[in-house]
């Protein structure tokens, strides 16, 4: 006979009322009792019946995280952060692919819809807005992780990009570099522009054969890499603007500075999980992965239950990371 709340109240010996709010995590429960509470379900091996809970409050209990390509060490952390704040609280997480497909991106989402999910993590592909206020208009709750939507307003949590893009152009600048290379994805359009307005402010002609705009993938990183160092003259820096790009940028920046007697220099957003012993001397931003997966599931969990938020934008800051040539990290300070 399969063990019910009743049996864990009785063996606990508290009121039925009380096993529900510690299960359900509805209202204060003291610290003794709670303990009581765990030890009678554990002892008990009961397991609540969620479905029949979810059917008659509605609530599923479960949230979902779509993303670009969950292969980058910079997604498997934001997971990771969302992945811990929901099941502190008893939700999971239902985690989806989109590889920048909005077509991929629009079946996952009604996917999710008809499952009635709690609610929406996102990175957005270029087309989502029309998706999004779809979504807004039906009252699903929706965050946007990471990369902002323009034309809409909407909870969305970031890393202050364009504040450390003008971090790292300014360190090639004051380096002495002149010919600074941009690679990108269409999404990082805050960066880019940073970029340009910062070689602008410190009166460097832009050469707009040295923008290069592409997929975001390791292989098109090389492929944008050799396609600015063919360019006569080649570029004496290169600033990465995509974490998935510089991977396969940096083994192409390797190869062509073994050959240099003047290496390229090199600034890049980078994720601390994927630096390593053989990382190349250069600044990178490394963006707080953990943390926007954290505070953007905190957001959403805000406004499932109706609690006011200030602003619909949470700006974290990024680390500006000095890799020297011996390999060793240096922090300084912290860019936005």
């Amino acid at each position: 006979m399969a063990v019910t709340m009743k049996d864990v109240a009785e063996h606990a010996g508290v009121s039925l009322p009380t096993v529900s709010r510690v299960i359900n995590d509805t209202s204060y429960v003291n610290a003794e009792t709670r303990a009581k509470v765990l030890a009678a379900i554990e002892e008990l091996q009961y397991v609540p019946n969620q479905m029949a809970a979810s059917l008659r409050s509605n609530n599923t209990k479960t949230l979902a995280l779509l993303v670009p390509d969950i292969a980058s060490s910079f997604w498997t952390t934001v997971l990771r952060g969302v992945e811990d704040e929901a099941m502190a609280r008893g939700y999971h997480v239902f985690l989806g692919n989109t590889d920048d497909d909005p077509a991929k991106e629009a079946r996952y989402i009604d996917g999710l819809v008809r499952r009635r999910i709690d609610g929406l993590l996102i990175a957005p592909t270029a087309k989502s807005v029309p998706l999004l206020r779809r979504l807004r208009q039906q009252g699903m709750g929706c965050v946007v992780v990471h990369r902002p939507v323009s034309g809409l307003e909407i909870d969305t949590v970031r890393s202050d990009a364009y504040a450390s893009a003008v971090i790292l152009t300014q360190h090639l600048l004051a380096a002495g570099c002149r010919r600074i290379a941009f690679i990108g994805g269409e999404i990082e359009q805050g960066r880019l522009r940073a970029y340009r307005e910062t070689l602008a402010a410190a009166g460097q002609v832009l050469d707009p054969a040295l923008v290069r705009i592409g997929p975001l993938s390791e292989q098109v990183g090389e492929q944008l890499v050799n396609t600015v160092l063919a360019r006569n003259p080649p570029p004496d820096a290169i600033f990465i603007g995509n974490n998935r790009l510089a991977t396969g940028a940096l083994h192409a920046l390797g190869r062509a500075n073994a050959q240099r007697s003047e290496p390229i220099a090199i600034a890049a957003f980078y994720d601390s999980a994927a630096l390593s012993v053989y990382a190349p001397p250069m600044i990178a931003a490394i963006q707080p992965a953990y943390e926007i997966g954290r505070y953007s599931t905190r957001r959403l969990f805000d406004r499932l239950a109706n609690k006011p938020v200030d602003g619909h934008e949470i700006i974290l800051s990024n680390r500006i990371m000095i890799v020297s040539g011996a390999h060793t990290p240096s922090l300084e300070p912290a860019a936005g």
